[in-house]
């Protein structure tokens, strides 16, 4: 790339909707440009630096899991969804098409049903099996929160592979290759990424974990144990259940007239928090102590359903009730309570009337709660589960994902093969996916500084940068135009900077996009001498111009993790 005539684009200001670091700084650098909200632009750097880390992925995924790469269409018939019975679980995160004859097409947000289709047509025998097949595609999801720059894309890239093995031991070989195939992946990124476990039920699987990055403006939340090995995503988290009714003496209920519940002065968790959904069309009463909050995670797991509502002040209204005063006396709905509410006595709750609370209510006593269950989001007073030690609850930025499918898609789909006795069996299946534009989002919130982003050299678009400070020097441009070929003719991607610029406007934008070697050559120059710099340190030094190249070939060699790409040195 030369700067004086190739194009690239920096800026000193980002659309102020752009709230992460990793956001704003691929906008200034000239790696994306924003279209829309949730739609972005790779301009030449950003592609280059895509496509390092497909490379990556296409490595370790056939080096490591003897993978097949296919490309299968984003656009496919919406029933496939419907068939598979996950047009619910996504709901409106689809994008839905009307052809010209009027059949309706949906944006593919995931691949597991095309994939099984597929095979259908290769599985018969059990000697058929094993194999896995993988992709690196884009994907669509109409997300309501566009607001983390590349990780709530609208139009995503994503490496989804899949495995097809005919037991679950077979499963579960595969799945181990797959995992530690992740965790080479991102090491190779420079991506320092935390396993924690994760709810399957997104796609329909048994079993499933997350690789989560830790940083301030993640996504995500993760439960992460100060003492053992326990680690989740908040959603799946649950918490040890330490809450025992304690011996107290037993008020009588009463009702009281309040403008508010702060008048009567208590502590939240002397409140029995009760809130009403609708589950398929059915009320259910939730009740939770006063300091807890609902995770509705839980609830599609406890009720087996995503079709859960909450309703509105009309409909509240016509139940008798209203938003606020909500509560379990005399209620005629199924209540389902949180573990922690089994500690409660001498509550307050609403009266179903506005302005109106009961106190001294007693779980049990007072009304019937049909089932107790772990309901409530795990927080900074919940205990880890296994050690009953407590947990930290960080924020990250997923990754990757695996899932153990089991035979869940096979049977629907009647995924068969004939087994050594010519009995028909079911084909187990494993889904493993990694989201590219997350990958460069993590990459970048955990090695930047306030000059710009620090790029690991497996991914950087470019890996030397060398700055001509005078132009006009024949001898100095010629030696730089000199060494900018020989390094691209060994591989090496590398910026000649030749713009009739100031050196501090070349200084800061090879800091701003985050080139990891920079050669400058400036006065020292006819004294036979070139500034060496790493962008990861703050001093540079002085390197004679026939070992300059040996230096760069070098620091490549000792800082790139995979070993078994040449750069053109024997």
């Amino acid at each position: 790339m030369r700067m004086s005539s190739d194009f690239f684009i920096t800026r000193k200001e980002v659309p102020k909707d752009e709230n992460t670091i990793s956001s704003k700084l691929l906008l200034k650098s000239g790696m994306i440009f924003k279209n829309d909200n949730g739609i972005y632009t790779y301009l030449p750097m950003g592609l280059k630096l895509l496509e390092n880390i497909k490379r990556i992925i296409r490595n370790e995924m056939i080096k490591s899991c003897s993978a097949e790469e296919i490309l299968m269409p984003s656009l496919v018939s919406a029933n496939i969804f419907e068939d598979s019975e996950r047009d619910s679980t996504f709901n409106s995160e689809i994008f839905s098409i009307k052809g010209r004859d009027n059949k309706e097409y949906s944006l593919c947000a995931t691949h597991e049903e095309l994939f099984t289709m597929l095979v259908k047509n290769k599985i018969d025998s059990y000697k058929d099996l094993h194999f896995t097949l993988f992709q690196i595609s884009n994907k669509f999801r109409d997300e309501v929160k566009t607001k983390y720059g590349l990780v709530r894309k609208k139009e995503f890239y994503m490496a989804d592979a899949y495995s097809f093995d005919a037991d679950e031991g077979g499963l579960d070989i595969s799945y181990d290759k797959m995992y530690l195939a992740f965790n080479n992946i991102f090491n190779r990124m420079g991506i320092n990424a935390i396993v924690c476990n994760s709810d399957p039920m997104s796609m329909n699987g048994t079993s499933s974990e997350e690789f989560q990055v830790v940083c301030d403006y993640g996504d995500n939340e993760i439960v992460k144990c100060n003492s053992c090995s326990y680690c989740t995503n908040i959603e799946y988290a649950t918490s040890y259940d330490k809450y025992k009714r304690e011996e107290n003496k037993l008020f009588e209920k009463s009702i009281v007239k309040v403008k508010s519940i702060d008048e009567l002065n208590i502590d939240k968790s002397s409140i029995l928090k009760s809130v009403i959904i609708k589950v398929n069309d059915n009320y259910k009463m939730i009740l939770l102590k006063g300091d807890s909050e609902i995770n509705v995670y839980k609830l599609y797991k406890l009720f087996k359903t995503t079709n859960i509502e909450f309703p509105n002040d009309y409909e509240l209204e016509k139940i008798g009730t209203c938003l606020g005063f909500i509560g379990p006396i005399s209620s005629t709905m199924e209540i389902i309570a949180d573990n922690e509410v089994k500690s409660m006595s001498n509550a307050v709750c609403g009266a179903n009337k506005k302005g109106f609370y009961y106190i001294n209510v007693n779980p049990g006593i007072d009304f019937k709660i049909s089932k107790y269950s772990d309901i409530k989001l795990f927080d900074e007073n919940s205990l880890c589960p296994r050690c009953k030690s407590k947990a930290k609850i960080l924020h990250g930025v997923e990754v990757g994902q695996i899932f153990k499918l089991d035979t869940n898609y096979s049977k629907k789909y009647d995924l068969k093969y004939t087994d050594e006795t010519n009995e028909e069996q079911y084909v187990y299946m494993g889904s493993y996916g990694i989201g590219l534009d997350r990958c460069i989002d993590a990459i970048v919130e955990t090695h930047h500084d306030e000059k710009g982003i620090i790029w690991p050299m497996s991914v950087a678009p470019y890996k030397v940068a060398i700055i001509i400070i005078n132009v006009n020097d024949r001898e100095a441009y010629k030696y730089g135009k000199k060494l900018y070929e020989k390094l691209n003719s060994l591989n090496i991607d590398t910026i000649l900077d030749d713009r009739h610029d100031t050196v501090g406007v070349k200084f800061n934008d090879m800091d701003l996009i985050g080139v990891p070697i920079r050669i400058t050559i400036g006065q020292k120059f006819q004294s036979g001498f070139v500034e060496f710099k790493l962008r990861t340190e703050d001093n540079s030094m002085d390197v004679e111009l026939n070992s300059i190249l040996n230096k760069i070939l070098n620091e490549i060699e000792n800082y790139v993790v995979w070993k078994e790409e040449s750069y053109g040195r024997k």
